[in-house]
């Protein structure tokens, strides 16, 4: 009894650990396609061109409270989650200041924020978590 008593308990301990990065925010756009230095300079420093094509057209600006909590995740990717229910994932490249975007939002390329919500523009509910980049 207590073996399957100690597998529960190990089961319940995984499930929680999966779970615990799940955030809820909201998806909004800051720039197009190659397009990450348009609020200036990104915060990462990346050169957009020295980028896979891919995270070119799919990055993200972080919220600044959820940057420096994550020890500045630049080049980290977030799978994200929204109303169009695909997954897509985005590789952070910049801050997004906290009078723009509140803790647990993220500030998306606009094809990003399409491919998440169906949306490329406006404020959208979405579900995130960090990722490694595929």
């Amino acid at each position: 009894m207590r073996s399957i008593a100690c597998i529960l308990c190990l089961l319940y301990t995984l499930v929680i650990s999966v779970t615990a990065g799940d955030r809820r925010g909201v998806a909004t756009a800051y720039a197009g396609a190659g397009q990450m230095n348009r609020t200036g300079r990104n915060a990462c420093g990346f050169n957009p061109k020295s980028l896979p094509k891919k995270y070119q057209t799919y990055f993200a600006a972080m919220n600044e409270g959820d940057f420096k909590k994550a020890g500045r995740p630049c080049g980290k990717c977030v799978k994200v989650k929204g109303s169009s229910g695909k997954t897509v994932y985005a590789k952070v490249v910049d801050i997004c200041p906290k009078r723009y975007c509140k803790s647990g939002h993220v500030d998306f390329s606009s094809p990003a924020l399409k491919a998440i919500t169906g949306y490329s523009w406006d404020k959208k509910p979405i579900k995130w978590t960090w990722s490694k980049c595929p």
